[in-house]
């Protein structure tokens, strides 16, 4: 499989997802690529394979300079070892909960067309947020799932700001870049890709999407 930080790997989309009829599509919200994303996959995978999911969207950018790798590339290594389905589908732009949930919508649309239903996946400390975006991004159509995972004193600490952060831009899409922005700055992410290459960050939450062969 070829992963490459500017663009989204597809791995073997479901054909159900090329059909008219209304697909029910997953959404994995990866996390700090040092903050034992290994386990936080192994406690999804039983969430997943419970669903009746068409593909599952795995959403995470690079977020680690020790890693050349996304958070989606990562935990679809990980998944691949616990689960034969569903099909993964790569999103691999993403350094944010919003930007998760935005760019994951509008890859789903693009490939699926209009989806009946959103599973939406994050870990515990994140629930309140991604709840509350879910809402806010993908309207009725989202369900949100949990799981317990260990994370770092400092992301506990910074949740509650980082909710009403995200809340705000979420209503407000030109601050949308600055917040990109501003979580590269605080990742400490070099080699970003250029401007064309990154997805758009518009009003109408469509970005855009190139697909990777493997």
């Amino acid at each position: 499989m070829k992963s490459l930080f500017n663009e989204t790997a597809i791995i073997g989309v479901h054909p159900a997802a090329r059909k008219t009829d209304m697909p029910s599509v997953g959404i994995v919200c990866g996390y700090d690529l040092n903050d034992g994303l290994h386990d936080y996959v192994k406690s999804v995978a039983p969430l997943i394979a419970r669903e009746n999911l068409d593909f599952v969207i795995l959403s995470g950018g690079r977020t680690s300079p020790r890693s050349h790798h996304s958070e989606a590339w990562v935990m679809a290594g990980h998944l691949r070892e616990i689960l034969a389905s569903p099909e993964f589908v790569l999103e691999e732009h993403a350094m944010t909960t919003l930007e998760n949930l935005i760019f994951a919508r509008g890859l789903a649309e693009h490939h699926a067309g209009v989806v009946a239903r959103f599973v939406v996946f994050c870990d515990r400390v994140h629930q309140r947020k991604v709840a509350a975006l879910a809402k806010l991004i993908l309207g009725a159509r989202a369900i949100v799932h949990c799981v317990d995972h260990d994370v770092a004193r400092r992301v506990r600490i910074f949740e509650p700001v980082s909710h009403l952060i995200e809340s705000v831009v979420a209503h407000f899409p030109r601050l949308r870049k600055y917040l990109r922005a501003a979580a590269i700055r605080m990742k400490g992410v070099s080699g970003t890709p250029p401007a064309d290459a990154r997805p758009e960050l518009a009003a109408d939450d469509e970005p855009h999407h190139r697909r990777v062969t493997r």
